[in-house]
Parts: structure tokens; C-alpha cells; sequence
């Protein structure tokens, strides 16, 4: 009898071995190609079944690429996909395409989460949010500092800038239409202006006033020439 009942439990749970074996969780893949939201995804792990075989998992064509994102899909973070990109796979419970209430954890209701499980080029820093492409980068800082690293330059469009506080410019300044100064600007190198200049305020060199209240020394009628500014 105690044999029988042995059998009945090594029965029972080859059964349970043998249905867990068909449910799949998470897997690392890797991509094989990628075209508007879709990827054929290479998963990286073997399929191990309770008799000892083990096979390599078959590639899962398309299968949908998840992006952080929010606000209905207004705004988000996305990067460029390529082959060879590492995905972390996720099976779904149910079937994704709500064609078969029974299927579960199917390879064919996978997910893929685009990351790296190796170092990637900001792994080292634990301090800081960063986003980054290649060597360019946007980081925001613990202390609240925002630090923007753009090599290949960058760009703004927008009707309109607003900057409240000091703005440090080191290197050359150009303003190709009007520019409008509320308060005091400081430069210490060569400036330069293709156009007319307008003031309101007064105007100094060398700490001589040269605005519209300046006075000459030295002034003469006839063809002489005045002095320098007051």
C-alpha cells in the first residue's frame, strides 16, 4: 500500500513538473530585426523539461516593444532599436491579442523591455538621473543641478526663452535678430554688431559715460575736434 501511494505522489508530481515546464515568466533576448513597434526577439536561456532534455528556445516574431511612457502616450523615452539590442522578455498571463481565453504564458504573448543585464556606459553612476546617447547626455543631480553634454552641438526651437537668473556664456554669442537686456550685462570679450544699437539706460566705456548725458572737454568752434568724454 505505501507503494502504491509512493507511485501515486512521484505520479502526481511528474504531472505538476511536466504543466510547469509550459509556463514561461521571463527570459533574456536578444534582437533579430525591429520594424514600427515590433521585434523578432532571439530569447537567450534553454527550455529545460522534466525528463532532462534541454532545448534552445525558437525566435518569437513580433513581439511588441514596451516604452516608458505617460500620459496616455503623450509623453515618454524611447531610443533607436538594432539588431543585437539585449530585451528582458515578459509572458503575459492570458492571450494578448484576445483570440484564446485559455492560453497562458504562451512564448506567443511575450513582451519586450529594451535593457542592457551587462554595464552600460552610466552603470557606474549611482548618484544622478541620466539620459544618454553615445557620449551626449542630459543629467539632473541629486542637489538639483542640470548638466547637458551635447558634442555635436544643439539645438532649440521655440517661440520663446525665459531664463531666470545669471547666464554665463564662455565662448562666442551670436544673436542673429533683436536682442532685448533688462539689467546688466557684463562681457569681457570683443562684441560685435552688424546692425543698430538702442539704450535707454546709460552707456560706459573705460568708465566714461558715452550715453546721451556725456560731455566733451576741450570743445572749439570751427573744424576742431573735441576732447575725449568727460
Amino acid at each position: 500500500m505505501a507503494e502504491q501511494t509512493g507511485d501515486f505522489i512521484s505520479s502526481i508530481r511528474a504531472l505538476m513538473q511536466s504543466e510547469i515546464a509550459e509556463i514561461n515568466t521571463s527570459v533574456n533576448g536578444e534582437v533579430v530585426s525591429y520594424s514600427d513597434g515590433l521585434a523578432t526577439i532571439q530569447p537567450l536561456a534553454n527550455k529545460r523539461f522534466p525528463d532532462g532534455d534541454v532545448l534552445g528556445f525558437p525566435p518569437i516574431p513580433n513581439v511588441p516593444i514596451r516604452w516608458p511612457s505617460f500620459n496616455g502616450g503623450q509623453c515618454g523615452i524611447k531610443g533607436p532599436i538594432r539588431k543585437g539590442d539585449k530585451v528582458l522578455l515578459v509572458f503575459a498571463q492570458q492571450a494578448i491579442d484576445g483570440t484564446d481565453d485559455e492560453r497562458r504564458f504562451d512564448l506567443s504573448d511575450a513582451y519586450a523591455i529594451p535593457c542592457d543585464s551587462g554595464q552600460v556606459a552610466q552603470s557606474s553612476n549611482n548618484d544622478d538621473m541620466v539620459m544618454w546617447f553615445g557620449s551626449a547626455y542630459i543629467k539632473i543631480t541629486a542637489d538639483g543641478k542640470l548638466e547637458i553634454n551635447a558634442p555635436g552641438g544643439s539645438k532649440t526651437i521655440s517661440p520663446n526663452n525665459e531664463f531666470t537668473g545669471n547666464n554665463e556664456v564662455k565662448g562666442n554669442n551670436k544673436v542673429d535678430g533683436n536682442q532685448q537686456t533688462i539689467g546688466t550685462t557684463t562681457n569681457t570679450g570683443t562684441t560685435s554688431m552688424n546692425g543698430g544699437f538702442n539704450s535707454t539706460g546709460s552707456a560706459t566705456n573705460n568708465s566714461k559715460n558715452i550715453g546721451s548725458t556725456h560731455t566733451h572737454i576741450g570743445v572749439q568752434t570751427g573744424g576742431g575736434v573735441s576732447g575725449p568724454p568727460s
